[in-house]
């Protein structure tokens, strides 16, 4: 259960840490020339200052590499909060977002829509801050924390996901 909570806490933080420079940005904007570079790297380097921070901590406190990979679990938590964090930045800049109790159920459903995410990442001009994560994090997974799983060991073991299989000719 403490690994589920891990994962949860994962999704939660790097979400909310890739989408805040766009909350905090947004509202503010001047030019789109100068906003579009300002956000397609400011949300990837919280992202990752985050990210290492996270890994640092956890390299000092926890003592196996068992536990869930934050690389993938964040990537899952960008994508997942980028419709609400968005919407949250819209409504700051005072176009349409959070108003009535109806305005929520669109958001669900576009959190669980992938394609959503990113169609309206590009309508706030900060698509390419997020295909940069969406590469990054798999690459920093690969390089810091091949250790620490994405599917949960118990679950590999229940479906017989591993690798030594022997294949048929």
């Amino acid at each position: 259960m403490k690994s589920f909570w891990l994962a949860l806490a994962s999704m939660t933080v790097a979400g909310i840490s890739f989408w805040a420079p766009n909350v905090m940005l947004f509202p503010r904007m001047n030019s789109m020339s100068s906003f579009f570079t300002e956000i397609t790297f400011a949300c990837p380097l919280s992202l990752l200052a985050v990210y290492g921070a996270a890994t640092w901590c956890r390299s000092r406190y926890q003592r196996t590499g068992a536990g869930p990979s934050f690389a993938l679990f964040g990537l899952i938590g960008v994508w997942v909060f980028g419709p609400w964090l968005m919407a949250l930045a819209g409504t700051l800049a005072g176009g349409p977002g959070f108003h009535r109790a109806s305005d929520y159920t669109p958001f669900l459903w576009m959190s669980i829509c992938p394609p959503l995410t990113l169609y309206f990442s590009s309508m706030q001009e900060n698509v390419f801050g997020l295909i940069l994560a969406t590469i990054l994090m798999p690459v920093c997974h690969w390089v810091f924390e091949k250790q620490h799983w994405f599917v949960p060991p118990a679950l590999k073991r229940r479906f017989h996901l591993h690798h030594n299989h022997p294949v048929a000719d």
